[in-house]
This record gives structure tokens, C-alpha cells and sequence, in this order.
């Protein structure tokens, strides 16, 4: 069917032009193409596969990652008049899925998160479902190579076999090209057509600053936050931090405060989401557990007081800011105390030699009892407080085909040789973290332009630069913003009883 595609989009999504890169996106998934689209961030991705699912015969299926993430693209395309848009996630009660499942044939766009895909039933729903897309949201996910690589979306190449091969959008804002090489392998795209547009976002100025102590840190951010815009993001290395220092500014005299991160309960963690993108509260104190997806276009500041485990990860989270084209701050305060914090999360984040020993001895010790296949679900609760652990874990085991699809482990298998497969694998992955942090590290201490670096790292070049550009360039704090300019969320508590009401009623609407 030829359409014409500005008129499509304006007279379906309101718009008169396509940002960067969705254009030929689009195009390139109405023609039936596997494509791998690697935009900046806030480019506007969602539009990417918005648009092709009201054209596409079929349900589109679109993986998330997170659950805010996924409640923040639904409750937008909703507000926007689609109701035809839902999603599967554990927060649904029993009922309310089994709903979302019966009435699929009628949906266009299903958010769904790899994890409550792997389940059987919905699976078996979803075989009996013409699926027109699949789409990957945030597919470094996928590489074993990106920043926040998750054992679960590996599973995606067999989902997609399963519901017939349908075409596959794989949409990021943050790959190497090594990560890109990586999703094309993990999800057996064909051929794919790839997109990558520059990762440079010029509205946002870049400003690093090395302070002696802690202590100092502090101090320095009080003083700046007399002078930066608001709304804000500061992120902090630890939950503990995030909660102190929303209570610190509470009592400082910021009132619309507020902490996140992934310690808080489901339902908190979406109501304050929701506040903030509602301009309810203006300053969010968090972990790295905010931020992926989060759509609000008029965040100014975007504040870390740790320094994050990758220049992929720093790129993803101030990308957050500036989507509304004006100036926008990142800014990173550090002392060489913070390198301690992010070095000992990667320590964390895979088994250790001696706990993986201890597995190994726990499945012989059923074994000895049970048979020599031990099932997943007669032991998965001795592993309650190291999830994500199991998780990888079983995947390694997966293929290495010690699990079996009837959830059985062949404990026979489960030996030496394996063991040091295993370990060599984890050792290879912390190390390569490792080398990422310090990387970044090695950055903040340059005194070359810090964009021209980013780009660098994502094989990039700069061919053009805005004054001021950065930190490095001879940027200071207090330029980038006019002082005489009011922040958009006290201009909005300032306004007519008119505006205010108008402001509510829109609210209402949305939900």
C-alpha cells in the first residue's frame, strides 16, 4: 500500500516532520525488513514501531526491559488516543492477564518483558496470534558486550522462531558497533538493514568537575543547585544515598523531592515516576535504576554524583535531558573515593569461584538423594536473594545443555570441565567491565573536549561544534542557563487559576 508519509503521520500522530532517523526507519520496517535502529536518545524511537503498527497487518509485540518503562510507553500512547495498546507485566493480577491474553486478537501493540514472555501459556496464546512485528526495545540488552547485558533477552532468537519469524525491530541509543554485530548474531536477524545515526545530542553541554573529598562533593552540589534548572536528576552510587540526599534537600527547602530505585516497591517506584513526568516534583534523587525510557522532554539537569560503570551507561542516562531541543546540563561531580562503589557492583554482579563451587556441590547433594536430575523449581529457592545470578547461571547451563527444556538438571554433567568454563567465562565478562570503568575514568581526567570523546568511543567524529560545547572547552556552569529565566515548573505554580485547571483536566484525560 503506498502511502504518503508526512500525511500519514500528521493526520495519525499530529506531527508535520519526522525527527532524524525515523523516517528511514519506518520505511525500511514497512518493507518487511529485519532492521537494527541505533538512534540518540530521544530521538523518538517509540514512533518507529507506532507508526508501522497501525499499518502492518498483525499484532506488534514490543519487548521492554523494564517495568517503568513499559508503563511510561503505554500510559503515552494511550493519552494519545490509541487504546488498542497493552501490556503484560506482574504488577496485572491473575485475571486482568488472562484478559489481556483473550482479547489480543483485537490489540495492535502488546509491551511485554522477556521474562513474562518465556511463560507457556502465553506463549501458547501467542502461536495462535499473527504477529505482523517484533520489535527489541533498548536490544543492547542482548550483547553480552553492552553495559546492561541481560541473560533473558538471549532467549528472544528462539521466541521469534516460535511465532513464525516475523520481521524484527531492534531499536537502541547506546551501541558500539561490536554491541550492533552482537544483537544481528543473538537474535538471527536476516539480512538486516542497519540505521545509526550520531549519538552527538548538541543541546546538552557537558561539565566535569574533580572535588577533593566527598565531603566537598556535597557542598559543591548545594552551591550549584542554586544556580541549575530544574527539572533535575542526580543520580547517587548507592539507595542509601538517594534517600539521605532527598531528605537533606527536604529539609534545605526543596519540596517537590523525591528518591527512587530498585530497593522501593513496584507501586512506589511508578507513583513517583508519574509525579515527576507530571512536573508534581521536580528533583528526583536516584540510582541507576531511573532513567531508561523516561519521556518527560523538559528536563534541564542531569546531576551524577558516582561515576557510572561505562560511557555507554553515562551517554544512556543524560540522555534523559534536552529532548525539548533547549540547553540542557550534565553534569558529573567526582573524587577519587568514587571509584571504589561502581568496582565492587561489577565484583557483585556475576559468581564468585568459591559460590559457583558451592552450586555445583548443592545439585550433587540432591542428586545423591533425588536422582541424577534435579529439577529447577525443587531448588530455585535457595538462590531467592541472588536472582539475577540463577538467572545467568541456568542460561549457561542451557547451553552448555546441562538444563533441559522439561526444567531438568542433568547433574551427571555438572563437573570440573564445566566448572572452569564457567569461571573463565565470569572472570572474562568482570574483566571487560572493569576496563569499560576504567576507561571512563581515565576520561574525566583529559583535558580534551569531552563530546568529541564520546563520539570517539561510539566511532564517531566530530564535524561540528556548538559554543560552548563543554567543560574542557572552557564551559562554566553558570553560562548555560539565562539566570534571568524562571523554571518551567515554578512558572507553571505561578499561573493563572485558568492554566492551572486546564492542567488538572489534562491529567484526567490522560489516565
Amino acid at each position: 500500500m503506498a502511502i504518503n508519509m508526512e500525511q500519514f503521520l500528521t493526520e495519525n500522530f499530529g506531527y508535520r516532520e519526522f525527527r532524524i532517523g525515523q523516517r528511514e526507519v519506518i520505511e525500511s520496517v514497512l518493507k518487511g525488513n529485519d532492521v537494527v535502529a541505533i538512534l540518540p536518545t530521544g530521538a523518538g524511537k517509540t514512533l518507529c514501531y507506532h507508526y508501522p503498527a497501525k499499518i502492518i497487518k498483525g499484532l506488534t509485540i514490543v519487548v521492554s526491559p523494564l517495568l517503568s518503562l513499559m508503563e511510561d510507553q503505554v500510559h503515552q500512547l494511550r493519552a494519545k488516543g490509541d487504546k488498542n495498546v497493552v501490556q503484560l507485566n506482574g504488577l496485572l493480577s491473575f485475571n486482568e492477564k488472562m484478559n489481556v491474553l483473550h482479547s489480543l486478537h483485537e490489540q495492535s501493540i502488546l509491551f511485554i518483558s522477556p521474562e513474562m514472555l518465556m511463560n507457556e501459556r502465553v506463549l501458547q496464546r501467542l502461536s495462535h496470534i499473527h504477529v505482523g512485528l517484533f520489535v527489541i526495545d533498548e536490544a543492547h540488552c542482548i550483547s553480552q558486550w553492552g553495559h546492561e547485558f541481560r541473560t533473558d533477552y538471549l532467549r528472544l532468537s528462539n521466541i521469534k522462531q516460535m511465532l513464525h519469524h516475523p520481521p524484527c525491530l531492534a531499536v537502541t541509543a547506546t551501541a558500539t558497533k561490536q554491541v550492533e554485530e552482537d544483537i544481528i548474531n543473538k537474535l538471527a536477524l536476516s539480512s538486516p538493514i542497519v540505521h545509526r545515526f550520531s549519538v552527538n545530542r548538541q543541546e546538552i553541554k557537558f561539565v566535569f568537575e574533580e572535588v577533593k573529598t566527598s565531603k566537598h562533593k556535597m557542598e559543591r552540589l548545594y552551591e550549584l543547585l542554586e544556580t541549575l534548572q530544574k527539572p533535575t536528576i542526580i543520580y547517587t552510587a548507592t539507595r542509601k544515598e538517594a534517600e539521605e540526599l532527598s531528605e537533606d534537600l527536604r529539609i534545605k527547602g526543596t519540596d517537590d523531592v523525591a528518591y527512587y530505585h530498585g530497593g522501593m516497591t513496584k507501586e512506589d517506584r511508578l507513583l513517583v515516576q508519574h509525579q515527576f513526568i507530571k512536573d508534581e516534583v521536580s528533583v528526583i534523587c536516584c540510582t541507576n535504576a531511573f532513567g531508561m525510557g523516561i519521556n518527560k522532554p523538559n528536563i534541564r539537569t542531569v546531576i551524577h554524583l558516582n561515576i557510572p560503570v561505562s560511557l555507554e551507561q553515562y551517554v544512556q542516562e543524560v540522555g534523559r535531558a534536552g529532548r525539548d531541543n533547549d540547553n540542557a546540563v550534565a553534569l558529573l561531580l567526582h573524587c577519587k573515593e568514587d571509584r571504589r562503589v561502581p568496582l565492587s557492583f561489577i565484583d557483585m554482579e556475576y559468581p564468585e569461584d568459591q559460590e559457583l563451587k558451592s552450586w555445583f556441590s548443592l545439585l550433587h547433594h540432591y542428586s545423591r538423594e533425588h536422582g541424577p536430575f534435579v529439577k529447577v523449581d525443587n531448588i530455585k529457592h535457595h538462590f531467592i536473594d541472588n536472582e539475577t545470578k540463577w538467572r545467568m547461571f541456568l542460561y549457561y547451563l542451557e547451553i552448555s545443555n546441562v538444563l533441559h527444556d522439561n526444567g531438568d538438571i542433568n547433574v551427571n554433567l555438572i563437573n570440573e570441565v564445566l566448572l572452569n568454563k564457567l569461571q573463565s567465562y565470569f572472570h572474562a565478562r568482570k574483566k571487560m567491565k572493569k576496563t569499560k570503568f576504567y576507561y571512563f575514568q581515565e576520561l574525566l581526567k583529559r583535558d580534551s573536549c569531552i563530546r568529541k570523546e564520546i563520539l570517539k568511543y561510539f566511532n564517531e567524529s566530530l564535524t561540528s561544534k556548538t559554543s560552548p560545547c563543554c567543560s574542557s572547552c572552557g564551559l562554566h556552569v553558570s553560562s548555560i542557563f539565562n539566570s534571568k529565566k524562571k523554571n518551567a515548573i515554578q512558572e507553571l505554580k505561578k499561573g493563572t487559576w485558568q492554566e492551572e485547571l486546564d492542567r488538572i483536566l489534562l491529567t484526567f484525560t490522560e489516565v
